[in-house]
């Protein structure tokens, strides 16, 4: 469930008086600013490799939205220009294979047949690509979800959703003029719709209806086929339950490739055409196991009965894999607080992975020109994320974004491993004050991230903005405890049940002696300690408070409180029974019930911290109510307790920029009245 909220990483420096020198002629860092950074996020290159598209997002702070807008940069060395200035958001680049154009999503108002205005609706535009204004291509009636080139350039692919006929929708629109708009509990689900979009003509016709569940798909080299994963349902509860189907474009008819237990993922055609490689997970079912990479063979008229595990023997999960124009394989690989990549000779039977980049960095969105070049985004402690050129082993950067942060204060960063009860070696972030200075305490924040099968990666964003509590004098420790991703998969199985773990056990006491470990170096007031987390980290700060009062502060972030609430309002609540293995009606409510056991409800007569809790409205994943009980129940006791609610925000609090701002400047201001010397 929580595993999409996981968070951020750091690099080793050298620290001294010459650096206190430099950070003292700087400016703190402030919010306003973290938020404002501008940094490439999604790019795609074109075919001869010497220019690149990507995405910006920037924060409107009047309106409370972000706004996303594409950007060029035209050759190595040059300044990045910007193509597009909609008043709305324009993403999901795309060189066409003639290098001609430069395709894009975006919901420009345009006009349609008899004076018809059409507003709101995502449609394909494109930009010639030597210059001039954006043409819309597409006129779907429902608008496009997503789009893919075929890789001749012949045609584009859309999806869609299913127009409701004009009778369903006229009465619909009377009923609701009428106030008889009673809602159906998990009604109104609408199926996928598959255009093909003829280039240069643009004329496009729906060649297919799937259903809700399609997701992410791939065309074949020849164009003849698509390849796309479905759950069938489009319910978020069954992401465990993708299989892979092919549909032939020209008849429109759809064939079942996959189904095998769990899920298989982004499926890809191998660049003859024979294979599709997909990923899939070492446990059918649950989210937190160790991701492979697989391959079976394209045969449209038989479902195949096997695949091939190819990365079995590597004891990391795959993220995501490439193919260079020569057909050799690349992945992407999750390694502690680290991302790499990896050039994959998986027909040999040794000497298999070969890395491709260098320690200290994240590395991701592997992407290759015609003519082989190979391109990336990376980032790391020092540096936001920035284009790179990947050749003969080295990182050359193509932008350089990462100078916003050189006017500012930063705290040192280091990647800090200590062992926990039973021996095992876990890693962490430390961060340090801007000022910091040796053989001084300092209070200190205890940051825990989300999922739980998330991490905290060594890198300058955070979820938690940490280097803007490094600025107001706090040392900061993000651990990556038993149940995170980026290990092996023993290590992200632990707080399974058949595992023989529990949420709230050994991540408890990993990250506890994480505590310890900071306060031995002296680094740390333990008079003067915070904790934050968010989603499973929020149930982790619910839990600790509860189990110890060694925190003068609390700021728990849409977090669980109850297992039995949480199971009742999610919308996954599968996600307590991959951990726990029961749904709560399967087994007598006793002190021993795992819903009670391991719920901070059950003691919440312990808390005595004080405690700022934030959550927004619509929080599909962990319910508002969590929040709401927890508050009701630490105000009847008397504890000190803040509630604050967003409306319009979802899991993580991130919809609307003003809305970040304020999370953090609550949480602030919580930390400084509680832990800061008077």
């Amino acid at each position: 469930m929580m595993k999409r909220w996981a968070l951020g990483m750091a690099a080793v420096m050298g620290f001294g008086l010459t650096m206190g020198l430099w950070a003292a002629e700087k400016q703190p860092l402030s919010i306003d600013a973290v938020l404002g950074f501008q940094y490439p996020q999604r790019f795609d290159v074109s075919p001869d490799g010497r220019r690149i598209v990507f995405t910006l997002r920037v924060p409107d702070f009047q309106q409370s939205r972000w706004r996303t807008q594409l950007w060029i940069l035209d050759a190595p060395g040059e300044k990045p220009r910007r193509l597009t200035y909609g008043t709305g958001n324009e993403y999901a680049p795309r060189w066409s294979p003639d290098g001609k154009w430069i395709t894009f999503l975006a919901a420009r108002p345009y006009s349609r047949g008899a004076g018809e205005r059409v507003r709101g609706t995502v449609q394909v535009w494109a930009l010639p690509a030597d210059g001039g204004e954006a043409v819309r291509w597409t006129d779907l009636p429902q608008g496009v979800e997503q789009y893919q080139w075929e890789p001749g350039g012949r045609f584009l692919v859309c999806i869609s959703t299913e127009s409701k006929p004009d009778s369903i929708r006229k009465r619909e629109e009377r009923r609701k003029r009428l106030k008889f708009d009673a809602v159906v509990k998990d009604s109104g689900v609408v199926r996928k719709t598959v255009w093909k979009v003829d280039y240069p003509s643009l004329t496009s016709r729906r060649i297919a209806v799937l259903d809700p569940g399609v997701r992410e798909f791939d065309l074949s080299p020849d164009g003849q086929w698509m390849v796309y994963e479905t759950n069938y349902t489009g319910a978020y509860d069954d992401e465990q339950k993708y299989d892979l189907w092919c549909l032939q474009l020209e008849s429109g008819r759809n064939r079942p490739l996959t189904r095998f237990p769990g899920p298989e993922y982004r499926p890809r055609f191998s660049p003859d055409g024979r294979w599709v490689f997909y990923i899939q997970q070492t446990t059918p079912d649950i989210e937190f196991a160790e991701w492979d990479l697989a391959r079976i063979p394209f045969q449209p008229d038989h479902r195949v009965s096997r695949a091939d595990t190819l990365t079995r023997d590597l004891h990391r999960s795959i993220q995501t894999f490439a193919f260079d124009p020569s057909g050799n394989l690349y992945i992407q690989v999750a390694e502690g607080t680290e991302t790499h990549l990896y050039r994959f000779f998986w027909r040999r039977s040794s000497q298999r992975y070969v890395r491709w980049t260098p320690d200290g960095g994240n590395f991701y969105q592997l992407i290759f020109a015609s003519k082989g070049q190979a391109f990336a985004l990376a980032e790391d402690a020092r540096r936001l994320p920035e284009i790179v050129r990947l050749r003969k082993g080295k990182v050359h950067y193509l932008t350089d974004f990462s100078k916003q942060l050189t006017a500012y204060n930063l705290g040192r960063q280091i990647v800090f491993r200590y062992t926990s009860i039973d021996g095992q070696e876990i890693e962490a972030l430390v961060v340090f004050p801007v000022d910091y200075q040796p053989g001084r305490k300092y209070p200190f924040i205890l940051t825990i991230h989300g999922g739980p099968y998330g991490r905290f990666r060594n890198v300058f964003r955070q979820a938690y903005y940490h280097q803007i509590y490094a600025n107001h004098g706090y040392l900061l420790l993000a651990p990556n405890p038993r149940g995170s991703s980026g290990y092996d998969d023993a290590f992200g199985k632990a707080i399974w049940y058949r595992a023989g773990g529990h949420m709230g056990g050994i991540d408890y006491q990993d990250i506890m002696a994480g505590v310890d470990a900071v306060i031995q170096k002296g680094w740390v007031d333990s008079t003067r300690m915070g904790v934050i987390g968010g989603s499973y980290g929020g149930y982790m700060t619910n839990w600790i408070i509860s189990q110890n009062q060694r925190f003068a502060a609390a700021v728990s972030l849409f977090g669980i409180f109850s297992l039995f609430t949480d199971w009742s309002n999610s919308w996954q609540p599968s996600w307590e029974k991959m951990y726990l293995g029961i749904y709560y009606w399967e087994q007598p409510i006793t002190p021993d019930h795992p819903y009670v056991k391991y719920s901070p409800a059950f003691y919440v007569a312990n808390i005595r911290t004080p405690v700022l809790i934030l959550h927004g409205e619509e929080d599909r994943y962990t319910n508002l109510a969590n929040s709401q009980e927890m508050y009701q129940a630490l105000k009847t006791l008397g504890r000190p307790v803040r509630f604050v609610i967003y409306p319009r925000e979802g899991h993580g609090l991130g919809r609307e920029p003003n809305h970040r701002k304020d999370v953090f400047l609550r949480a602030l201001r919580w930390f400084e009245t509680h832990l800061k010397t008077p």
